[in-house]
């Protein structure tokens, strides 16, 4: 199983330079395949991340992002990763869309035209490759995408990230994208990234965690795939709470705990190598563990020893 399946890390941009690379050397010594560095309006730039990671891995290949195209000028981002390029050789990978919605707001995104979004960002694509390839580059380049609209142009990438767990849900997104086993884009690689907490025995704590970073990925989700899930109504009041809290734990009371099984993987490590066969099966092929998965050595290193005895 190991030798199919690709596995990652994701890293938060928003702590500590010196935690990240120590996570990152964490995971290549554990020998997970990748560290997806995120990038939001209201973190570190992405990029400079993944220039420390290298420079302090020898290995393991680095994704950026999700980058979104209402930030970043494919220019930008062209540039960002010839830069990396000339700097580590080729090692990187990049993940673009739209971005949560929330975080974007927080900094003046709004009104966001979403009819027209899903070809501005097959547009970017477009303008990313051509710029790489006038410097001579070839890399991977990843949409992330959750809703129906957004999985439809997944074809037009080397790769889709799918923000989803669920293996129902999994199934149906890669149906939504036409991406199944009689596709006739095979080549387009499936992967998943989800808030992960895998574990030797549970801490309260870090579940506590996992359901608020399993919050903050439902209350960015569509309204029409909140209500396919069921979560619509239930997540009403958590949303508009969300507007005014000072914190996403206090809303927590009126999270339904099911948000945890849709946008999380959340398991025992025994219960680890079931589900990545079921994820198989379906044609994932890549899984990036995020936070709070990435929250310290130790549960970079539990996750390492639960894919070790998964394989």
């Amino acid at each position: 199983m190991g030798a199919t399946l690709k596995f990652g890390l994701g890293v938060n941009a928003n702590e500590a330079l010196q935690g990240i690379v120590k996570k990152s050397r964490a995971a290549e010594a554990v020998g997970l395949d990748y560290i997806w560095v995120a990038d939001s309006p209201v973190q570190l730039y992405a990029p400079v991340i993944a220039s420390e990671v290298a420079s302090a891995t020898h290995r393991i290949r680095i994704g950026l992002g999700l980058m979104s195209v209402l930030l970043h000028a494919p220019r930008q981002v062209a540039g960002a990763i010839t830069t990396l390029f000339e700097a580590y050789g080729d090692r990187f990978d990049i993940c673009i869309g739209m971005g949560d919605r929330r975080q974007l707001e927080r900094v003046g995104v709004k009104g966001v035209n979403t009819e027209k979004l899903p070809l501005n960002v097959l547009e970017a694509r477009d303008k990313i490759v051509s710029h790489l390839q006038q410097a001579r580059i070839r890399t991977k380049i990843w949409l992330g995408a959750q809703a129906p609209k957004m999985l439809r142009i997944a074809r037009g990438f080397d790769g889709v990230l799918l923000n989803y767990s669920n293996p129902e849900m999994i199934a149906w997104a890669i149906t939504e994208a036409g991406l199944g086993r009689k596709s006739k884009t095979p080549q387009v690689k499936i992967g998943t990234y989800s808030p992960s907490y895998v574990y030797m025995k549970p801490e309260s704590r870090m579940l506590e965690r996992v359901k608020v970073s399993s919050a903050v990925v439902a209350l960015g989700a569509s309204s029409k795939l909140l209500r396919r899930l069921g979560l619509w109504g239930r997540l009403r009041r958590a949303k508009r709470r969300a507007e005014t809290a000072a914190t996403m734990e206090s809303i927590l009371p009126e999270v339904p705990d099911e948000v945890v099984e849709y946008f999380s993987v959340t398991m025992k490590a025994a219960d680890l190598p079931s589900y990545l066969a079921t994820l198989k099966n379906l044609g994932v092929g890549h899984i990036v563990f995020a936070y709070p998965q990435n929250y310290s050595l130790k549960t970079v290193r539990e996750l390492g020893k639960a894919l070790q005895f998964a394989s």
